[in-house]
């Protein structure tokens, strides 16, 4: 995540020309290491802090179940749609503290019961999300570095700080899943791609080549979102002019090589036969001259022989369009579509789950990129977030996979250097200058309000825009991923309640959680009397399951998704 040498580094923008001239305060390498050391403490802190509010989301154990098996047999079988670094990562610490899986796992839904095995079920789970902190420390050092290497050290500090105050951010890096890690990795591998493109040798190289292996690694995502944005970046370097194709031909393998060797390392090195990971060349044999000839029989015995490294990452891209091909529950606006989504989905949920200063900075940002980009095309590096963030919205429009904001999380550190970069420009009008500044702080001052305001209910934010009943536009992920149990368990024994039904869209272990004596519902067609809870996520995803409480009031909402009814024996 290194800077590329002062040779080769674009000028800054206006704003940040007359700190770094007079080599001020934040052009010091110790005051901004000691300002991102301060960026990241608090924003540790707070996420931390939120541990033990909430319980396991839904799927929390089975990422650490994934990593348990990783560490435990050497093996990655349970469920193969997600790359394992995220879930290594999870895994590392309650491994080490005696956490073994009660007994072999054949599918994710099966996973749950790992965080209680031993009867320790918050210790592992602090441990498992403790594990997720170093990711969300490299989100800010990438997001630091890559503004301060476009408009220099003040206003990375600012980015960095952005970034490090959005509560989706804070949500998700409070959790032992892989979302994070992925937005860590892959704006990472985004970045050192242009460092690569701006100085094509072997250390750049290399420094692209890891990034991206470890951005495979950490979600299959990237290998949609990596080639799309490195593409139309490319784009923007060859309009630039003078493009420096033998420097990055020759240095290429360097990159190819990392890649795969990083990737082929976190797979533990496994291979197995060709024939076991795809039978299309048997296949192909047999049709082309019959499933008897000897041609078809020496493919055979090839394909028995040849290894092939990583099977389980060919596993998971199976998966993968599967899933694609059978589709996922989605809501948006109080609609359920059991397959397929809306095309306008990450649109909505970036509009109402980014802060709306952070959104208004962003779109001067970028109207500002686009000024710069346009008046001077070798500047091509000041537009690299703008368009990496436009390519990310246009090949997840068709995705169907609508399940949550998280599915587009680098959204937030690319719109965190281009909100920086709003700062940067209101800060440097020359006319109107007390106005221009004063809005700018205004605007920060407004993101410090919403982000405070939002602790420690970081999951279910919504910005103004969502008004009193956020999950009337959106439920799944973005603001009830069953995360409410144990604030739950904590009204129920303050109310003496001795017995509850409970309509919850997860898996869990009601001991673990303190809840009295409880009657899982079935997941439709069941009926309960006394108290009774329904989850909103489980009401709004399956409204015809319910109708026979749809007229009740609720006692009380826990939270902000459980509700609590009390219905009379009949």
């Amino acid at each position: 995540m290194g800077n590329a040498s002062s040779q080769t580094r674009p000028p800054a923008t206006s704003g940040s020309q007359p700190a770094d001239s007079k080599r001020g305060f934040f052009a010091r390498p110790v005051a901004w290491a000691l300002c991102l050391a301060l960026l990241i403490g608090i924003g540790m802190v707070r996420i931390v802090s939120t541990y033990h509010v909430f319980n396991h989301t839904i799927d929390e154990p089975s990422h650490l179940a994934c990593g348990i098996e990783w560490w435990e047999k050497g093996t990655y079988t349970i469920e193969a749609k997600h790359t394992p670094l995220a879930r290594i990562s999870v895994a590392f610490l309650p491994y080490m503290a005696g956490l073994r899986a009660p007994q072999r796992f054949t599918k994710w839904q099966d996973t749950y019961p790992i965080l209680s095995a031993d009867g320790h079920y918050w210790r592992n789970l602090t441990l498992a999300r403790i594990g997720v902190l170093p990711y969300f420390a490299i989100c800010v050092l990438v997001v630091f570095f890559w503004t301060k290497r476009l408009y220099g050290a003040a206003t990375g500090l600012v980015a960095a700080g952005i970034f490090s105050m959005l509560p989706t951010i804070l949500a998700h890096s409070a959790l032992a899943t892989t979302d994070i890690a992925f937005t860590a990795m892959f704006c990472w591998a985004l970045y050192a791609f242009t460092l690569w493109l701006r100085r094509p040798d072997g250390w750049t190289a290399a420094q692209f080549g890891v990034a991206a292996g470890l951005a495979v690694c950490a979600k299959i995502s990237t290998l949609v979102f990596l080639p799309t944005c490195g593409a139309a970046i490319l784009v923007l370097y060859i309009l630039a002019g003078k493009p420096r194709w033998r420097d990055l031909l020759r240095t290429a393998a360097v990159v190819l090589v990392c890649g795969f060797l990083v990737t082929w390392a976190v797979y533990r090195f496994s291979h197995a036969p060709l024939q076991q990971v795809t039978k299309l060349p048997d296949r192909v044999a047999a049709r082309l001259s019959g499933p008897s000839s000897r041609l078809t029989g020496f493919v055979e015995d090839v394909t028995a022989r040849v290894p092939v490294p990583a099977p389980e990452f060919f596993d998971g891209i199976r998966m993968m369009r599967a899933q694609r091909g059978e589709g996922t529950i989605s809501y948006l606006f109080g609609q359920v579509r059991r397959k397929g989504g809306w095309w306008y989905f990450f649109f909505v949920a970036l509009a109402v789950k980014t802060p709306l200063a952070v959104l208004l900075l962003a779109a001067i940002g970028a109207g500002a990129v686009v000024g710069r980009y346009w008046g001077k095309r070798s500047d091509w590096e000041v537009a690299a977030p703008l368009v990496s963030a436009a390519m990310i919205m246009v090949v997840t429009a068709p995705s169907g996979l609508n399940s949550g904001v998280r599915y587009v999380m680098p959204m937030f550190a690319l719109l965190s250097i281009l909100a920086a970069g709003g700062v940067a420009t209101l800060w440097s009008r020359p006319e109107h200058r007390h106005v221009w500044r004063t809005a700018a702080i205004a605007l920060m001052a407004w993101l410090v309000a919403s982000s405070a305001l939002a602790h420690p209910d970081y999951l279910a934010y919504f910005n103004e825009l969502g008004g009193k009943d956020p999950s009337r536009i959106l439920v799944i992920s973005d603001f009830d991923w069953g995360q409410d149990m144990t604030r739950l368990a904590a009204y129920l024994r303050e109310h003496d309640v001795k017995h509850v039904a409970i309509a919850y869209d997860g898996f869990y272990v009601p001991e673990s959680l303190g809840l009295p004596e409880t009657d899982i519902m079935p997941w439709c067609g069941g009926t309960a009397s006394g108290w009774v809870v329904i989850q909103a996520r489980r009401a709004l995803l399956h409204p015809e399951c319910f109708q026979w409480i749809a007229q009740q009031k609720p006692v009380a909402v826990v939270g902000k998704t459980m509700r609590v009814y009390y219905i009379p024996p009949n």
